[in-house]
């Protein structure tokens, strides 16, 4: 494949998954506040189960499309499965008319819906050293998404409603298909693209797992991911419900925090390639705590949203996931990016089901859910710490070897 083509093919992804954001992000934000007032849902222990059905099929299953994309050595295949999981699972979310044909939509949705996220990543870290870089510039083209999502359904959420806003996604997420399927092209992998882990590819997801450091990324990136989604699953509720403040400033929030990754996510991941992930890693961790702990004491809807704008998902993201391309192989770049993705969904999951318990039965309130969020980032911060080592070896090890070769 010639560098043009290649390059090409790199942009179309960065297009299609933008789209495929802006479709994600209309309905992601209002999900807990549409159980709550459209599909009448009352009891924050159900509500929040509901809201956790997709990121926990999607835990299981997103390692599972990971190996299966290693298997067959192509990329382009999972990434449209993915996408057209995402369009019909938004289609038929506006028909629904209660909590359980929701329940059932998403379940289904989400085993195809998974396939996306691990193909595309796995895709861009292929064939290049620039593995940060890319996962850098895929977080800015998902966060522009993100932000033209969530000002258009912050707008459209109140004349509109959640049925209208479902079936504009599902037209959005058309268009990331038609992207991904014309213009995206496979890529071939490159031995010399991973100097310290080629020799080491392993045959089955099980035997990755075995990696140094490898459990230790997964469990940071499913705690910290717990203790955000904890409080993102009823962030609406919060804005909105608790401090009175307008559908608007969710949309506002959500577009705060895209916006802010659309100017600096790109040169994270130059840093990450230049320095290594570990360092960023622990400052967003940091962020969460320091991002839980405000939102915990805000006391009016400006400064909750404020404070929900922090970009810090973005250098979350982008650091954990460079961390584990850097410990894979082009061979074995799906599992490596299904099993990160899987642990975030795993935190996706239980976040909101741990947090559903607390406000029922502990809080009885919806605010205080933020120190779930402290708590599970402080140890998501330790284990990051203790990942620091590990990635400074990685770095010194593919500087000799680069040398070497040189």
């Amino acid at each position: 494949m010639n560098v043009r083509l290649n390059e090409r093919s790199i942009l179309a992804v960065y297009v299609s998954y933008a789209f495929l954001a802006t479709s994600q992000a209309m309905s992601w934000q209002f999900i807990s506040y549409f159980i709550l007032h459209d599909l009448q849902v009352t009891n924050f222990f159900v509500l929040n189960i509901i809201w956790s059905i997709a990121p926990l099929v999607m835990m299981v299953t997103m390692s599972l499309w990971g190996s299966a994309s290693d298997k067959i050595r192509k990329r382009k295949p999972f990434m449209l499965i993915g996408m057209l999981g995402y369009g019909a699972t938004n289609l038929f979310s506006s028909f629904v008319i209660d909590g359980f044909q929701y329940s059932i939509v998403l379940f289904i949705g989400s085993i195809f819906a998974a396939s996306a996220i691990p193909a595309g990543q796995a895709h861009l870290t292929t064939g290049t050293k620039k593995k940060g870089e890319r996962i850098g510039f895929f977080m800015v083209a998902q966060s522009a998404g993100w932000f033209f999502g969530a000002i258009m359904s912050g707008f459209l959420y109140a004349p509109l409603g959640m049925f209208f806003l479902y079936r504009l996604a599902a037209i959005i997420c058309l268009i990331s298909i038609v992207i991904c399927y014309v213009f995206v092209t496979e890529i071939a992998p490159d031995s010399n693209s991973d100097p310290v882990i080629v020799s080491q590819s392993s045959s089955s997801i099980i035997d990755y797992v075995k990696r140094p450091g490898i459990l230790k990324l997964a469990f940071a990136a499913a705690f910290s991911a717990l203790g955000i989604n904890a409080i993102a699953s009823v962030m609406s509720i919060v804005i909105v419900d608790e401090l009175g403040g307008l559908e608007f400033y969710v949309g506002l929030a959500n577009a705060g925090a895209t916006l802010a990754a659309v100017l600096f996510t790109g040169y994270i991941g130059k840093l990450i390639d230049k320095r290594g992930p570990a360092g960023v890693l622990i400052g967003a961790y940091v962020g969460y705590c320091l991002f839980a702990t405000g939102f915990a004491f805000a006391a009016d809807p400006i400064t909750a949203t404020i404070l929900f704008a922090m970009p810090v998902y973005a250098l979350a993201s982008t650091a954990a996931i460079s961390f584990a391309s850097l410990m894979s192989s082009d061979a074995e770049r799906g599992r490596a990016m299904g099993l990160i993705n899987g642990a975030q969904n795993a935190g996706a999951a239980f976040g909101p089901i741990l947090g559903g318990l607390f406000i029922e039965y502990v809080f009885l309130a919806v605010q205080p859910v933020s120190w779930i969020g402290v708590v599970f980032n402080i140890i998501a911060l330790v284990l990051a710490i203790s990942l620091y080592p590990v990635a400074q070896k990685i770095r010194r090890q593919n500087s000799q070897i680069t040398v070497d070769m040189d």
